[in-house]
């Protein structure tokens, strides 16, 4: 399968094709880079531009051409820092659309950590490697720390190349007190990310962006011919050592932007923003004890790459998941930060599950697939958590709650998904006077009012919390589905409820739906 992905970032849009055989393999067929500059003034005043847009359109419909003319059959594309920070994002995600028609995600910013630990693990460290990737963006710096390709802990700081630059760093040469309170904020943002990794081990350190690439290039260049040959044989990439970099900075901070352009390695639009990108890298290296690091060319492009096309290696089984998706694991710790009732949720997730389940299996109408089950999952684990606020409308507190917090990943989107989802388990339906859900596209406007259904279905027969329901059974005939409870207690209320909330799950489904009870077994 050929498949294309487009990372539209702060400083570039930068664009992969590839030939894919696997999600872990796959032959790079195209690869186009663009100096686009969303972050330009978009960072400090927190809106997009009409000129900025088009000229985001312009580069994302050449994309798309190129794409298409070396057989691409699918195509993601995904939106990092600028667009993700600006008040108008859904403006930018529906023009684009328009001019262009491609449909743009935007990355939550763990999402976009996840995404490059993934790239980072796969194409640069040794199988099975715990490493750390440190990426500088325009906008954002990540941090992934990846044991055998999987994340075990994840940050995202706003130290980016071009918002730093625009903040800082308005003469030529840079004065020194423009340069102090920039290196302060490099090393209080950084804080955290080196208190929260004290004590952890890796193997290999790697680094990733064009703005990290750019210094491990120049810095190879300025090293004398002895010194290459010593080196000998070196895996890809180029190394930086934290001493060398430190006087690289010291360097770059006293010429001026066209000496800057001057030095080898160097290119024109990076040698305006390379001091506060070498900054931003001098204090990720220091705050975290990295003495050296090899340059990565793999990032977020080849990380969305691996990770659709293991969505699409999954979507091609049966609609049933045989394992737990790894995704879930961040929403229950979404859950333990709020309290959330642990015991109550799961068994509403797993009622879910099973009328998701027995529904597909019954080719029901609506367009059901793996991931939907994960979305319906995710959401039915979080539907609670608005307690943590107050129990009056507490569905309406879980929307916020769930849409204001990082879902490992999950897209801005698909979280979105999960949180009117949740939301929707009581109350009215959804309406297109109630703002969040009217945000929604209308696919996703549908997602919601499906998973929705279900899950009102299976929180009702939850209903006292006692994990009385042990099962269910869903059989569809015809224009019947008719749901059977298994349990050893009574289960008159949890009918009751479940009668009085099936209104959506009869329209979705186009159906009438009945309830009974099968005695299940008590344990000796």
């Amino acid at each position: 399968m050929k498949v294309a992905a487009i990372d539209v970032g702060s400083n570039s849009i930068k664009l992969v094709v590839v030939d894919a055989a696997a999600s872990d393999s796959f032959a790079v067929l195209a690869r186009e880079k663009e100096t686009v500059r969303l972050g330009h003034n978009t960072l400090r005043r927190g809106h997009l531009s009409a000129a900025t847009i088009e000229r985001a359109a312009d580069c994302i419909k050449r994309f798309r051409s190129i794409a298409e003319a070396r057989g691409a059959e699918r195509m993601f594309a995904v939106a990092t820092a600028s667009v993700r920070e600006a008040r108008n994002s859904a403006q930018f995600i529906k023009e684009i659309e328009r001019r262009t028609g491609v449909r743009t995600s935007i990355l939550s910013s763990i999402e976009e950590a996840r995404l490059i630990g993934i790239a980072a693990s796969h194409g640069c460290a040794t199988r099975g490697a715990t490493i750390i990737n440190v990426d500088i963006g325009g906008g954002s710096t990540e941090i992934s720390l990846m044991r055998d390709g999987a994340p075990a802990a994840l940050f995202s700081v706003k130290l980016g190349a071009v918002g730093l630059t625009e903040r800082y760093l308005t003469s030529d040469p840079i004065k020194p007190k423009e340069l102090r309170p920039l290196v302060q904020e490099v090393r209080a943002a950084l804080e955290r990310p080196s208190r929260e990794l004290r004590g952890a081990r890796w193997q290999q350190a790697t680094g990733t962006s064009g703005t990290i690439i750019s210094i491990g290039e120049a810095l190879r260049l300025r090293a004398s011919e002895e010194e290459r040959k010593a080196q000998g044989a070196q895996p890809a990439g180029e190394e930086i050592a934290l001493s060398k970099l430190a006087r690289f900075n010291s360097r770059m901070a006293e010429l001026t932007v066209s000496e800057r352009l001057a030095i080898p390695g160097i290119s024109a639009q990076r040698s305006e923003i390379i001091v506060a990108g070498g900054q931003i890298l001098e204090g990720a290296m220091r705050a975290l004890g990295i003495n050296v690091l090899r340059t990565c060319g793999w990032a977020l492009r080849e990380g969305v790459l691996i990770d659709r096309l293991r969505e699409i290696e999954a979507e091609s089984r049966p609609p049933v998941p045989d394992i737990a998706d790894h995704r879930l694991r961040g929403v229950h710790a979404v859950g333990r930060r709020f309290g959330y009732e642990e015991a109550h949720a799961r068994r509403v997730a797993q009622l879910a599950e099973r009328i998701f389940d027995q529904l597909v299996q019954s080719e029901a109408p609506a367009k059901l697939t793996r991931h939907h089950r994960t979305l319906l999952s995710a959401a039915a684990l979080l539907h609670d958590v608005g307690y943590h606020i107050a129990h009056e409308s507490h569905h309406k507190h879980a929307l916020y709650l769930i849409k204001n917090s990082e879902l490992t990943g999950f897209s801005e989107a698909e979280r979105d998904v999960i949180a009117n989802a949740a939301r929707y388990h009581r109350g009215p339906a959804p309406k297109e006077r109630h703002l969040d859900y009217a945000a929604l596209n209308e696919a996703d406007q549908e997602t919601v009012f499906a998973l929705a259904a279900i899950l009102r279905i299976a929180d009702a027969m939850d209903r006292s919390h006692d994990n009385r329901v042990n099962d269910v059974r869903c059989v569809r005939d015809g224009q019947l589905v008719h749901i059977q409870l298994s349990s050893s207690a009574n289960c008159d209320r949890e009918i009751l409820a479940a009668e009085q909330k099936g209104e959506m799950f009869e329209a979705v489904f186009d159906c009438k739906l009945s309830f009974s009870r099968r005695a299940a077994l008590k344990r000796a």
